[in-house]
């Protein structure tokens, strides 16, 4: 096991900032760390979108479990720990066999989480101001949002899809964006939350 006194300097500030729900440092790592972690499900996954999934909730976690985040000792062997395991889950619910992942999932939780409920609920009451966010939208911006963060489509595919051009579609994404960051500004951790879930690789 690597010792903390070995681990670069600058990983150990930012695990000690993020446990002090420094959304800074936070940031940075998972600038520095997300696009690895992509690419090293993607190609186990064969999927662009399982891909972004398993990112999404890598990062959620460190995220959540942030008070934590000083007892972690090789942050790479972390990630990328976390990651497998995500895989093997999705791997074992397309293999259909639903009561071994549950039985699965529940020791994970069991293991990892120390208050399961609380950061559901966390979670939730983000996700909720961002849906918020999203409804007070414009309805072309909203739907032009929709389509491309939570249907996946590419700039051309609704271009296409609504008759507009490209540039249209990334300046009406450009202004969502901005809108949604702005309404959950001073929120906490939704910012955060917000940063991972709308994260394109």
């Amino acid at each position: 096991m690597i010792s903390p006194a070995n681990i670069p300097f600058q990983e150990r500030e930012l695990l000690n900032r993020i446990a002090q729900s420094d959304e800074a440092a936070f940031t940075e790592i998972f600038r520095h760390f997300s696009p690895r972690i992509w690419m090293f499900v993607v190609k186990k996954a064969k999927s662009e979108s399982i891909a972004e999934e398993i990112v999404q909730e890598v990062f959620l976690k460190l995220w959540v479990k942030k008070e934590m985040a000083t007892d972690i000792e090789d942050l790479t062997s972390y990630l990328h720990t976390m990651a497998a395991n995500k895989l093997y889950d999705h791997f074992k619910k397309m293999a259909g066999d639903s009561r071994k992942l549950e039985n699965l999932w529940l020791q994970v939780q069991q293991a990892t989480t120390t208050n399961p409920v609380e950061e559901t609920l966390d979670f939730r009451e983000s996700m909720h101001l961002i849906n918020q966010a999203i409804e007070l939208l414009p309805p072309q911006r909203k739907k032009i949002y929709l389509l491309n963060r939570m249907e996946g489509l590419s700039y051309e595919e609704i271009a296409q899809k609504l008759n507009i051009s490209k540039s249209t579609v990334s300046n009406q994404l450009v202004e969502a964006t901005k809108f949604i960051r702005e309404y959950i500004k001073g929120t906490g951790g939704a910012a955060i939350i917000f940063m991972i879930l709308t994260t394109k690789f």
